[in-house]
């Protein structure tokens, strides 16, 4: 697994979709493609230079978040709607400050970083993602036990995360340890629609049809998110695939 190839991979990827943003699947792409530059500066140790990776993906999740915040409001709230379509406006200009940025900062560090980077051994790498599964079974536990909105969305993040680091280190992981992608999809996917629902009451706040509409919705999003809480601690998913990195 080299290095210099890890870190093309995902650089390319990224800039792949730059040329069409803001157009909605190119954001959507892009700021995944983020998400896995994130996850291999982590595994490469370039952890200094997150934060810059980070603003840039922040911006863009921005635009995707307004993006479907219109596309919902379409048909439901004209007024909401146009104020969505003005702060997207906004949020389209942070975006190509971001990319500028990108272009003279950024991209030159990760480039030069590339040099004097160190593929992590196998422990090394191991280490790495369990401390990343602690992290989410920490979070699972609490939200299990207490399943506010704020917990369910932290377990959200840290499964996104560990199914990124993942995928970037796919080649270097035992087959059994892989096996968890699919499991990570599900739980991310149920507590995604959930959190867009949270986003939706958030927006709603003053309009009872609106609002009711969602809340119902929210209702039963609840009871899958923690039907998913439940057989994560059941199964005892994360200590299986702790096991198997040792």
């Amino acid at each position: 697994m080299a290095k210099s190839r890890l870190l093309l991979d995902q650089v390319t990827a990224l800039e792949r979709y730059e040329a069409v943003v803001p157009e909605k699947d190119a954001v959507h792409e892009m700021r995944v493609a983020a998400r896995r530059l994130r996850a291999t500066l982590r595994l490469l140790r370039l952890e200094k230079l997150d934060p810059k990776v980070k603003a840039l993906q922040d911006a863009l999740g921005e635009v995707r978040d307004l993006q479907l915040q219109i596309d919902w409001l379409r048909g439901r709230d004209a007024a909401l709607g146009r104020s969505r379509r003005a702060k997207l406006r906004e949020a389209e200009q942070v975006l190509r400050r971001e990319l500028r940025r990108w272009h003279s900062s950024t991209l030159p560090a990760i480039v030069e970083a590339i040099a004097g980077a160190s593929v992590p051994t196998s422990r090394k790498l191991s280490k790495v993602v369990r401390r990343r599964l602690d992290r989410l079974q920490e979070r699972l536990e609490r939200a299990r036990t207490r399943p506010t909105s704020r917990a369910l969305h932290r377990v959200r993040i840290s499964a996104k995360q560990v199914r990124y680091l993942l995928e970037v280190a796919h080649d270097s992981l035992p087959e059994k340890v892989m096996r968890l992608q699919s499991d990570l999809k599900t739980l991310q996917t149920a507590l995604g629609e959930l959190h867009d629902v949270d986003v939706r009451i958030g927006l709603a706040n003053g309009k009872p049809r609106l609002l009711r509409e969602q809340e119902e919705a929210r209702k039963q999003l609840c009871k899958i998110a923690e039907a998913q809480l439940a057989r994560w601690h059941k199964q005892r998913l994360l200590e299986r695939v702790e096991a198997a990195l040792r």
